[in-house]
């Protein structure tokens, strides 16, 4: 009897131990993330982030990580596929010259913990933005805000819907397409028709001035955006001088191509379902 009492003790022990170290390590990752973001000196804040990305990476792939409460670490974003494949995990930074970073994680469950892989922001190295097929490795780093399950030509993509912060003349929106094959994960796919040509993404670069709309109407199977045009005649060739004249296009998606189609009559969606758009805080 004595044996089974102190057997009993013992596991309750290390269920503690192990409680206790659980919430010592999620006090410590908020806590690293508020140094980060409250930092100002962009050395000491490349060299905080540094040391963040190895155990949030360590802490997103234990099972634990499912009952954490991510809004405790503000400036962080959050995003789910309707599916339940995955889950992103965004952030950026903003430094002293107006420029900013893009953090991106990408977690898929895996027998009883996760798979997480991470994106590594390489937009300046993307010589052919609307073209080129990338890697997590080389991402065009944007935090996303709306996923939209997508087929093509017998494959599953995700398009996905979200804004790149640039600089502070200009801002982005962008519609990427990821697609998760055995080999790992792909950005891009030529899915996206403007009447001319193919491309694997698209991009939008406007003003930082202003706010550009850019949003998935599922009862039109379309992705809805702001057309956008210069604020000055002659500024033709300078986009920040470019933001919404009051017109809407969009991609409609036929046999799993996003094809545009230009001033299209759309309502704006019931105030109600704003809650389907999910929106990530920014730094």
């Amino acid at each position: 009897m004595k044996m089974v009492r102190k057997a009993v003790e013992l596991v309750a022990l290390v269920l503690l131990a192990t409680t206790f170290q659980a919430k010592a390590q999620d006090t410590t990752i908020v806590t690293r993330f508020n140094a980060l973001f409250a930092e100002q000196n962009d050395r000491v804040k490349d060299s905080i982030a540094e040391r963040i990305i190895p155990d949030f990476t360590s802490f997103l792939k234990d099972n634990s990580a499912k009952n954490f409460d991510f809004k405790r670490i503000k400036h962080l974003g959050m995003i789910e596929s309707p599916d339940n494949a995955f889950t992103f995990y965004l952030f950026n930074l903003r430094y002293k010259d107006g420029t900013f970073m893009h953090f991106g994680f990408l977690q898929q469950p895996n027998g009883a913990g996760f798979k997480v892989t991470r994106l590594v922001d390489k937009r300046e190295e993307v010589v052919k933005p609307n073209d080129e097929i990338l890697t997590p490795e080389k991402w065009y780093g944007a935090l996303y805000y709306q996923i939209i399950p997508t087929k093509s030509n017998g494959k599953n993509y995700y398009t996905l819907l979200g804004t790149s912060f640039n600089d502070l003349f200009t801002s982005r929106k962008v519609i990427e397409v990821m697609e998760i094959t055995d080999g790992g994960v792909v950005f891009g796919a030529p899915i996206f028709f403007d009447g001319k040509r193919n491309a694997s993404r698209v991009i939008f670069e406007h003003s930082a001035r202003y706010l550009m709309t850019l949003r998935y109407m599922p009862e039109q199977k379309a992705i809805v955006f702001d057309h956008l045009a210069p604020s000055e005649p002659n500024a033709a060739n300078d986009l920040q001088f470019y933001g919404p004249d009051g017109s809407q296009d969009g991609f409609i998606l036929g046999d799993g191509i996003w094809t545009l189609k230009q001033n299209l009559d759309v309502r704006m969606p019931d105030r109600k379902r704003k809650k389907d758009f999910k929106k990530i805080k920014t730094y």
